[in-house]
């Protein structure tokens, strides 16, 4: 007992998954008894079941695989592209100190751009379909990954360049064998939460032609339209569900390609 009170420890994994389902259970309960008491208002805030019994229309009426497969497309094909992009580009402006002192300063200002707002510039560049809103999505991704890649490159201890030095490594060779992996391993971890990022302008972005479809159309149009509000609440907790598989993904890829960072 003395172990779930320990500063930052560590539980077994089955005592993990079963204090976890305590509270999954815990949270509905308290989430139905507040509806039911009418602690909150049942048209703004449903009950448990009614989100969960709205599932079947959802699959059936509104074709929700569909629109979460264009959603999922959509990312899918950011992540591939901004990754394309943002490793050479943060490779070279963090090892090169005439490109840091060039374009460095503006990379990172980059980050402060209001994403939301240049919505309109990519409408008017690439159109209002699907290949506009992957551009967005990569340009969303690319002004948080430029940086974090320099940042990693910056970040690896001399040390280890001075030991490959030693052994006579020609500058193409200390890139090859010290920069690459190393950084490639670190900035896994920055592009797994920039993905969580990402996640959440896929649906401010798919407002744009609804008729395109997506989960930010279907959110639209079933709650602004018909004002199904359990429906809304169904599709928020499946783009998390989804979103968190996708997470775990992620991480067990990360694992499996650099193991020696989880040692």
């Amino acid at each position: 007992m003395s172990s779930l009170f320990v500063l930052r420890g560590q539980l077994p994994k089955p005592t993990r998954i079963q204090i976890g389902l305590i509270g999954l259970a815990a949270i509905i309960l308290v989430w139905w008894l507040a509806v039911k008491l009418q602690i909150f208002n049942p048209k703004i805030i449903p009950t448990p079941f009614a989100i969960l019994g709205c599932l079947p229309e959802l699959v059936a009426r509104d074709q929700m695989f569909r629109h979460l497969g264009l959603t999922i497309f959509m990312n899918g094909m950011s992540w591939i592209e901004g990754a394309a992009i943002a490793l050479p580009i943060g490779f070279v402006i963090g090892l090169f100190p005439l490109l840091s002192a060039l374009f460095g300063g503006y990379i990172q200002a980059t980050r402060y751009i209001p994403l939301t707002a240049t919505i309109v510039l990519f409408m008017a560049a690439f159109g209002i379909y699907m290949f506009m809103k992957v551009q967005f999505l990569t340009f969303a991704i690319l002004v948080y990954l430029i940086t974090a890649v320099v940042f990693r490159v910056q970040e690896i201890p001399q040390v280890y360049v001075d030991a490959v030095k030693t052994l006579g490594a020609s500058k193409w060779q200390i890139i090859k064998t010290v920069f690459i992996p190393q950084v490639l391993s670190r900035v896994s971890t920055d592009f797994i939460n920039i993905v969580a990022i990402s996640w959440t302008y896929a649906i401010y972005v798919e407002l744009i032609n609804k008729q395109e479809g997506g989960i930010g159309a279907l959110i639209y149009n079933l709650y602004f339209r018909q004002n199904e509000t359990e429906k809304l609440y169904a599709l928020i907790l499946i783009m998390v569900a989804v979103g968190f598989l996708f997470d775990q993904l992620l991480r067990l890829a990360d694992r499996k390609a650099f193991p020696f960072k989880h040692s």
